[in-house]
């Protein structure tokens, strides 16, 4: 089993990101409905809660990754992306809806187990993806895993 993706919208947003990213196999990703509930679960925020004492310390580099999309990239996603975003209906900018505040994040699981889980503190904000990749092979290799950790 591979990387299960997650996040939030409807199956046709879905559809427009697989249509972008067709890379991504279809039966690794699922949405979250606009109620957050997987969201809420995982433990995994608003970016607006968090505040200054509990943020991270942030690569700022991780927030200019967009400009290697290259120029047809960077065009898909800046004329498709309100399609995609996780809102619903028409989006007043100055009161963001809860789709547009929350933040994900990136988990390794073995059998019912959380080995391993990273909370985004603002968009961008990802885990180290070679630590991860170790991380998730070590647990696939280790017949149990110590949680507690």
């Amino acid at each position: 089993m591979g990387p299960i993706f997650v996040s939030i919208g409807t199956p046709e947003k879905l559809a427009t990101f697989l249509e972008l990213n067709p890379h991504v196999p279809r039966e690794s990703i699922l949405v979250d409905g606009y109620d957050h509930r997987l969201y809420k679960s995982l433990g995994f925020s608003r970016f607006d809660k968090v505040g200054i004492n509990g943020a991270k310390e942030i690569d700022a580099t991780k927030l200019f990754r967009f400009l290697g999309l290259g120029p047809g990239g960077l065009w898909n996603y800046a004329t498709r992306f309100l399609e995609m975003a996780p809102v619903e209906g028409e989006v007043d900018w100055s009161d963001l809806p809860e789709g547009g505040l929350r933040n994900g994040g990136t988990l390794v699981v073995k059998g019912d187990d959380v080995v391993y889980q990273w909370s985004d503190t603002i968009p961008s904000d990802v885990p180290d993806v070679a630590e991860v990749v170790r991380i998730a092979r070590d647990a696939s290799e280790t017949p149990d895993i110590d949680t507690a950790k």
